[in-house]
Formats: structure tokens, sequence, C-alpha cells
């Protein structure tokens, strides 16, 4: 290292100071820096935090044209250096780090196509539900509305899709650009019996998808498969749930699995719940806001099953040994009662986390409720949260936890938090294949199992990873957000390759707050 020549990465980023408040904008640079006391850096493509003092800091914003390392070992000591370059804050002249992840990229796009990166299937049992609950996507994307008509269903258009259909018809067509776009005929336009909500998966159609998963994974040497059942309202085709864990159990063909299962809550019964618990699936009821005067806990009153019947459902399984969580949405539909009273059961039922997801309709869900406001009322959440021994988390805190958490970074870095881009493949009652139940584009069928990954979806999908698109270039969460759901984005923009500014100034602003007070827990752990 003595004869080298060293300069600071040009993606470290520090914490933004008072006066960098518009995340509306990149921001966290060290030019930035105004205190005296230690702050926390990390690597916007890398994260790898790390908190350092005023010295380093200058050490840094001195070496941006590149300086030799006995100059180095003047101002900081050996162990210091060392653990710089580790986190890539300081990196060999000439260097940009940029092109590791173009490396990274290169090599993906020519194993893309044997489904090596693929480990879960979601499968979506139906796409019906005994609940109509306002703001839920399968009654407000595009063309989801038209499809439920279309296959026997009695649907009103949500204010969603109403607004969205207002809006194209002033502004014209959905902005393209050379990023994946919709497919005529695919589901958001409502020609395609791709998606039948009529439809239950039957136990042939998810067999043939787990034995044809289970052989793909054991073909390319993975030993886990991650088996999603997903809706709709999933229990509604329970049979085809107990068959496929009766089938399949934990560990099939040498190739270990995991289940997870997303549901109302509504239709629990004690077969099911046995089941549950033998296989230790991962279940997650869907609760939008608790109001405990009246029971209400779904958007728009739409509920068919009183709160007790939910809430008894909740702590059989966490009593039976089933892994139980609870999924929220803060959304324009939840926004004036959402709050404290679900981290309250959520504390009272012995459960220790609450996944908040917010809007998929970002863009209406912003220009409704500012950014700003947004992300503080999650923020006053957690810190509501973590009083009442519940941590709170999301898309939003996972890219917090891929900047502080090296290991978690390395296991999620390709997709960060959207399984879309290549991980995860959807499949619909009928067999038709996609990337995610909100995504739009068809990838193939579970019949050419093996063609699904050199489809041009696919890899569209696919080579999504690691970065998002050229919008996201010189952001602070560049290597770490993943610009909310592919489906999303799609909806919004015709392209995943085109962020949401609103989401994108919220996430910022929210992920400054949670290292905040990562920051300040860091300092007292010191001190």
């Amino acid at each position: 290292m003595q004869n080298s020549m060293y300069q600071s990465s040009r993606y470290v980023r520090t914490l933004r100071a008072a006066g960098n408040r518009d995340f509306t904008s990149f921001g966290g640079r060290l030019d930035s820096y105004e205190d005296d006391e230690r702050t926390i850096a990390f690597h916007a493509l890398f994260g790898n935090a790390r908190l350092i003092d005023r010295d380093i800091v200058e050490l840094l914003k001195d070496a941006s044209q590149g300086v030799s390392w006995d100059r180095l070992r003047e101002r900081a000591d050996d162990d210091a250096l060392r653990d710089l370059v580790a986190a890539r804050f300081l990196v060999e002249a000439g260097h940009d780090e940029a092109a590791e992840i173009d490396g990274l990229l290169e090599s993906r796009r020519s194993a893309l196509g044997s489904g090596v990166f693929h480990s879960s299937i979601q499968l979506v049992l139906t796409n019906a539900c005994n609940f109509s609950c306002q703001g839920c996507f399968a009654y407000n994307f595009d063309g989801g509305v038209e499809e439920r008509n279309t296959s026997g269903e009695s649907v009103k258009p949500g204010p969603v899709l109403v607004e969205l259909r207002r809006s194209r018809e002033v502004t014209g067509p959905t902005r393209q650009d050379s990023g994946p776009t919709f497919a005529k005929g695919d589901w958001n336009h409502g020609a395609d019996e791709a998606r039948n909500p009529s439809m239950h998966m039957s136990h042939e159609v998810a067999e043939k998808t787990v034995k044809e998963a289970i052989e793909l994974r054991k073909a390319n040497g993975g030993g886990h498969l991650t088996v999603s059942f997903f809706g709709g309202e999933p229990t509604l085709a329970r049979g085809t749930i107990l068959h496929v864990l009766r089938t399949f159990g934990d560990r099939y063909d040498g190739v270990t699995l995991s289940y997870d299962l997303t549901s109302n809550g509504s239709r629990i019964d004690d077969e099911l719940l046995a089941a549950l618990a033998r296989h230790r699936v991962d279940t997650t009821v869907s609760i939008d806001y608790l109001v405990p005067e009246t029971g209400e806990f779904r958007g728009g009153q739409q509920q068919r099953t009183s709160w007790e019947v939910v809430r008894k459902a909740i702590l059989d399984m966490k009593a039976a040994g089933v892994p139980v969580s609870i999924t929220s949405v803060l959304s324009q539909f939840t926004w004036d009662k959402w709050g404290t009273p679900l981290i309250d059961f959520v504390a009272e039922a012995g459960l220790d986390s609450l996944d908040v997801i917010v809007s998929f309709q970002a863009k209406e869900f912003f220009q409704k409720h500012s950014p700003h406001d947004v992300a503080q009322r999650l923020l006053a959440a957690v810190d509501y949260g973590r009083a009442r021994g519940v941590q709170l988390s999301g898309y939003w805190y996972q890219t917090f936890q891929m900047i502080i958490d090296e290991a978690k970074w390395a296991e999620q870095a390709d997709y960060k938090t959207c399984p879309a881009v290549g991980r995860q493949l959807s499949i619909e009652p009928n067999g038709s294949v996609f990337a995610c139940k909100a995504t739009a584009r068809k990838l193939g069928t579970i019949d050419d199992w093996r063609g699904i990954f050199s489809s041009p979806a696919y890899q569209d999908y696919g080579m999504r990873a690691y970065t998002n698109g050229p919008g996201c270039q010189g952001c602070e969460l560049q290597g770490t957000c993943s610009g909310g759901s592919a489906g999303a984005l799609e909806e919004e923009n015709g392209s995943i390759q085109v962020m949401s500014p609103g989401y994108c100034a919220y996430m910022r602003e929210v992920v400054q707050g949670l290292l905040e007070r990562h920051h300040a827990q860091s300092l007292a752990t010191l001190s």
C-alpha cells in the first residue's frame, strides 16, 4: 500500500446537515457536512455505514484528487485507513466503483437465461377475495377491474383507476422510454385470459409449478426454494395450500422448502391452522389500521368479517406456533385512520414487528399527502413502535438496513427490495407466469419452464439489478433502494426504469431519519 495512490470515493455520503433538507434532490455529500460531532458516512452503492469524525471527513475531502498512502498515514493510523479502504470510502486512484457494478451486470447477463437467480415462486391461488377493500391493487391497477367484470364479478372502479383514466384522457399516452413497457394484451389492458379472477389454481397446476421450480433449483445447485401462497385471498383455495404442503413437505428431492402465506385472516380453520403450524408457514395477516371503538380494520369499511374473528385467528396462530405477522398499508385510503392502535395490538399480541407498505399508487398518494408528511408520520410511528417493543419495517426499512448491515447488502444487492428483478416468479391460476402479482408483462407459462428465463420480458426485469434507472445516478440511495414496486412503476410510468419523484423524496427523508436515530444510538453506545 505504501507505493499506491488513493482517492476518496465519489460515492461517499454523510448524513444530511441541518441546511440540506431538500429531499427532492440528491444530498449527503462530504462538502455539505457542517458539524464537529461524529457523523454517519456510507457508500451510495455498497452501504458500509461507518461512524466517522470531523478529521476523517476532512481527510476524505482532501483526498479527492489522490494522495499517497504515506501522506494518508500522517492523518490517520493504519487500522483506520484499512477500514476506510474496506468500506470503499478510499479507493485506488482512478478507480470508479460503478465499473464493479457493470462487471456484475455483465456476468449476470450471461447467466440469466439459466434461471440460476430464481429462488422464489408466488402461487396466486385465486384472484377472488371475500373482501373488497378500497385501495387494493387488484381493483385499482388499470385493467384489473375490466378483467374481473369480464369474468363474471361485479366490480366498481376504485378512485385511483378513475383518476388514472381521467389523467390519461387529458395527457395522452403514458410516457415511454427504452425500458420495459406494457405488452399489448397483458393484464393491464384487460384482454388476456392469463389472469382470470373466476378461477382457483388446481392441485395439478400448483404441483407442476413447484416440481418445475425444485428441479431447476437443484440443477443450478440451489438448495432452497421459497413458496408463497398469494391471491386475492389464498384461503379461498385452501385445498390447494394443503395439497402443496402435504405433497412437498419441508424438503423434496434434495431441496429444502420454506412457505409463506398472505391472507386477510378471516378463514383460518382448525385444519389449515394445524398445517401452517406443522410446516412453520410464515403467515402475514393484512390489516390496514385499527379503530378499537368500531372494530374497523380495512380501508373503506369493506370488510366482510368482524375484527374479533381476525383477532382470534392471529392469537390462535401465535399460540399454535405459526410464525405470524401483520402487514399494514399507509395510503390515501387509510391516512385518516392509520395510527398507533394497530401498533398497540401488535405489542399486546406478543408480536415484535409490523410491516408497513406505503401506497403502491405513489403518484396519487404523494399528490394528496406530501413526501415530507408521509416520511414524518412513518418516523413518528417507528418511535412509538420502538417504545412498545415493536419494530416497524417495509421496503423503506430494508433500504436503511442495507446501508448499516453489510451482510444484508450482500444478500439483497441485486434486487435490493423488489424480488421481481429476477428472483421471483408469480404464477396465475391457469399457469401463466409473471415476475410478480403486480407486474404487467407475461413471461410465459409453466408448460415451458426453462423458456421463461430466455423470454425478453424476464431478461428486462432481471437486468434491472443493482441499479434502477438513469434518474437514480447520483442518489445517496442508489445501491439500496429499488424505487418501489416494479409493478407500481409500470402502472404509473409504463416502465420500470422511470421513478416516481414523490416516492424518491419520501424515501430519502425517511432513510435520513432512520440513519439519524442509528447515529444517536451509536453515539450513546460509545459514551
